[in-house]
């Protein structure tokens, strides 16, 4: 009987995780961003719109997209507490849907509704329902931390694989390439291309609202754990003379212990473990690690010198999500293939997810960081090698980018929870996240600002120049468990 409880509850814990998967898969629209881009910008320039947008202007969406993250993922956290993490999920990525849906008349009347929309609102709902499928799986495998953080973020990565594709056989099926040529970037001009814009945001709205309904059904938290007591012969007269163990929840009152018997049975088994029925550790090893309020977790000096790597770390994610198509179409007029890069460097997106956070379960969340930084520096250093070669070469360039970058979101969250425990975690993680209202809007500002001056080369250096002080931030980090393993 223990065993099929053992397995049941195994099979409920992969059920959590494949929730978590698929709400994540609806909620990475930040990597879609960036094939869609040149469509609106195209659409909102042919239409009058925004008749001078630029590519990297339009990047304010996926900005504020950032920013509203940055402010929800503690509501989030918080709104679990209250409601449990299956309504706060689906409340979280339905307001999230609603921004999809919202564009469809935005996109035609005003970029800035547009930022409000497709960006602030899809953010704000992102945000709060990003944390809570993490904090959840990472409550049910805690001595997996890392793995299980990779898988639920790896539909976050992956989503774009599916929603390029089907962003661009929608919009673009002929796979006519972009003619207007500004300043150096290409823009679509073609009437029945641009009208198929709008209507995407329907589409995409009523796909994602349908994932995200099923995931959060199966998102909860764990049962609480069974604990073990004594109950000695004396106690009552309904059991034999022979003292037994009875297993019950910690949500049961436990009979008071005669202290005589509690020391001998100490003594005869060594093993045996005797618990008070009103005590919140569990029999799990890696869930004794004490549970770090978020207000004590702000004196750590090791919070903020996360807090600053993940916004450094944030510049490269939102240059590479919001601007590799754009900056492709500049030698390359195969829209089918960006597209196809697109899918590719989700796949990457998704696996990298996996592979980083197993990493950091088998060595340490410095090792895997120092890897990450060193890799992403580099690819960013030489990306402009691959107008050389073409297809291939940038093909490969944008693959191992995201693959790389992809750490960024599940090595961060399992530092928060290996350091500080699981039980806050979404909230604790939340706070971490506020670093994206800085990294956001000073990405996109940057790039705007300097994108005519030091062209995309020298966007290039500027982006592995963050990644770098982020490395040697990560010279000083030192985070150790309560234990005091180093994580």
């Amino acid at each position: 009987m223990g065993f099929l409880v053992c397995v049941n509850r195994k099979c409920r814990g992969i059920l959590v995780v494949f929730g978590g998967i698929l709400v994540h898969l609806s909620l990475g629209t930040s990597y879609t961003f960036g094939n869609l881009n040149p469509y609106i910008t195209s659409y909102m320039r042919a239409k009058g719109v925004a008749p001078s947008l630029t590519y990297t202007e339009c990047a304010w969406i996926l900005a504020a997209t950032g920013i509203g993250q940055g402010f929800s993922v503690v509501l989030g956290g918080l709104i679990e507490k209250k409601i449990g993490p299956s309504l706060t999920t689906l409340l979280g990525a339905w307001l999230m849907s609603l921004g999809v849906f919202m564009t469809y008349f935005s996109i035609k009347h005003s970029f800035a509704l547009s930022i409000v929309t497709y960006g602030a609102i899809v953010g704000f709902g992102l945000g709060i329902a990003y944390a809570i499928p993490l904090g959840c799986s990472v409550r049910w495998f805690p001595e997996r931390k890392g793995l299980a953080n990779g898988l639920v973020l790896a539909g976050y990565g992956g989503g774009a694989f599916i929603f390029t594709q089907i962003q661009t056989a929608f919009i673009n099926p002929d796979n006519k390439k972009p003619e207007l040529e500004i300043d150096g970037d290409k823009y679509f001009s073609q009437s029945d291309v641009l009208d198929r814009v709008p209507y995407t945001f329907l589409l995409l709205g009523g796909c994602f609202a349908v994932m995200q309904l099923i995931g959060s059904s199966l998102i909860c938290n764990p049962p609480p754990k069974e604990i073990t007591i004594i109950i000695p012969d004396s106690d009552t007269k309904i059991y034999s003379s022979e003292e037994r163990y009875v297993k019950i929840t910690n949500q049961i009152s436990a009979p008071k212990l005669d202290q005589q018997a509690f020391d001998n049975k100490q003594k005869m088994d060594k093993e045996g473990q005797v618990k008070n029925s009103n005590s919140e550790k569990s029999e799990n090893n890696d869930e004794e690690d004490d549970n770090v309020y978020p207000l004590v977790m702000l004196k750590d000096k090791n919070f903020y010198l996360l807090w600053f790597m993940f916004l450094f770390n944030g510049q490269g994610v939102t240059f590479i999500s919001s601007l590799y198509k754009a900056y492709g179409q500049t030698f390359i007029s195969d829209d089918s293939f960006l597209a196809l890069v697109g899918a590719f460097a989700a796949v990457f997106n998704a696996s990298g997810r996996i592979m980083w956070g197993m990493i950091a379960d088998k060595f340490t969340f410095r090792v895997a960081l120092f890897s990450m930084l060193c890799l992403f520096t580099s690819l960013m250093l030489t990306l402009q090698a691959s107008e050389y070669v073409g297809k291939p070469l940038f093909f490969v360039y944008i693959c191992l980018l995201f693959g790389s970058l992809s750490g960024n979101f599940s090595l961060f969250p399992t530092a928060v929870a290996k350091m500080y425990g699981p039980k806050y975690v979404s909230i604790n993680y939340g706070l971490l996240v506020t670093s994206q209202i800085v990294t956001a809007p000073l990405g996109t500002f940057l790039s705007q600002i300097l994108k005519n001056t030091i062209g995309w080369h020298g966007l290039f250096f500027l982006v592995a120049g963050f990644s770098f002080s982020s490395f040697l931030l990560s010279i000083l980090f030192n985070g150790k468990n309560k234990k005091g393993k180093t994580i």
